[in-house]
């Protein structure tokens, strides 16, 4: 009995640090979200597998956005779906447009970027009660 409390008990506390994580895709071209400073904000941004192209960070988005860790995930196959995660630790309360362009390498970065979210960094996220 015991032992199933201790794993509900640690299934809430893994569900509420899950909540407090920020994600956004390609589909918030555009847009403006809002992250508490602490908590992360990982951007999902997807292209194809071995078309020879990349996505490129065209801004450094510091103090407000800290990169933390970058995966790019896709099956084996030309042509399939490939997602590149950016994970960041949200630090300086502000606000900072994170730009990336999906390119080959050795191209110039083009004057507009093909993703631009706008990031406000409010103040600490406040501790789990």
């Amino acid at each position: 009995m015991k032992n199933a409390i201790l794993g509900v008990a640690l299934a809430v506390l893994c569900a509420g640090a899950a909540a407090a994580q920020t994600t956004v895709t390609n589909a918030d071209n555009g847009k403006t979200v809002s992250v508490k400073q602490g908590e992360p904000l990982v951007i999902e941004l997807t292209g194809n597998h071995e078309d020879g192209r990349y996505w490129r960070v065209d801004a450094d988005p510091t103090p407000e956005l800290i990169l933390s860790g970058r995966t790019t995930a896709s099956v084996a196959v030309a042509g399939a779906p490939e997602t590149t995660t950016f994970t960041y630790t949200t630090g300086t309360p502000g606000q900072v447009v994170f730009r990336a362009s999906y390119l080959k390498a050795g191209v110039p970065i083009p004057d507009k970027s093909d993703v631009s979210i706008t990031v406000n960094v409010t103040g600490p996220a406040q501790p789990a009660q």
